[in-house]
């Protein structure tokens, strides 16, 4: 990846199963910008062990788990209205990203809700804590299915526009997983999230 993108080493499930606390210290040691995790438990497990760099929760965070996520300055996903609508109504806040689902028919806002979204951030004034919106590609890494890849771009893009035209311009863009990192540069914008890559191994035998 260009020297402008960061690179967020995914370290979920154990990082893959090398160990989160060892892995993780070598991969802040080689320069990645950061992480992302599966939960908050994990993410308060990597501070204890002295990382400092930005961490990005990828599953639900329940209610319960906010204060944590603030006292440990870990950034959070917000992939539906329940969600979003615990952190408006909550007094502690922590930072979050929005998922968007653009494909992957598993996790995130759609295209038609991102309006609703845009405003219900700014009414509640949480457009500080407000720094991402990602989306996660289902066929990136089988490279047969080029065209589902690029549909779920274009809606993505979509979305960051929208995004836009409400004011929220500084937002952190991303969406290539390691699939996506290596089919095609267009795709790595802000930042990439690389698990399977970054330990030695291709997502799929069609690269």
């Amino acid at each position: 990846v260009g020297p402008k993108v960061k690179i967020f080493a995914v370290v979920k499930s154990n990082a893959y199963g090398h160990g989160l606390f060892s892995f993780s210290r070598l991969a802040d040691k080689f320069g990645v910008h950061g992480f992302c995790v599966d939960s908050v438990i994990e993410g308060e497990k990597l501070r204890r062990e002295g990382i400092k760099k930005p961490i990005l929760v990828l599953g639900p965070t329940f209610k319960q788990f906010l204060p944590s996520a603030v006292k440990y300055k870990l950034i959070i996903t917000v992939s539906n209205f329940d969600a979003l609508n615990e952190i408006v109504k909550s007094k502690i806040r922590p930072e979050f990203h929005i998922k968007l689902d653009t494909g992957m028919r598993r996790q995130g806002f759609y295209l038609p809700d991102v309006q609703k979204v845009a405003r219900k951030i700014r009414a509640a004034k949480l457009q500080n804590l407000f720094t991402g919106v990602y989306t996660h590609f289902a066929a990136a890494k089988d490279v047969n299915y080029p065209t589902y890849t690029e549909n779920q771009f274009a809606e993505y893009q979509k979305a960051v526009k929208i995004f836009h035209k409400a004011g929220f311009n500084k937002i952190l863009k991303h969406a290539a997983a390691t699939g996506g990192t290596l089919i095609d540069k267009k795709y790595h914008l802000d930042a990439v999230r690389i698990g399977i890559g970054l330990y030695g191994l291709f997502p799929s035998a069609a690269l």
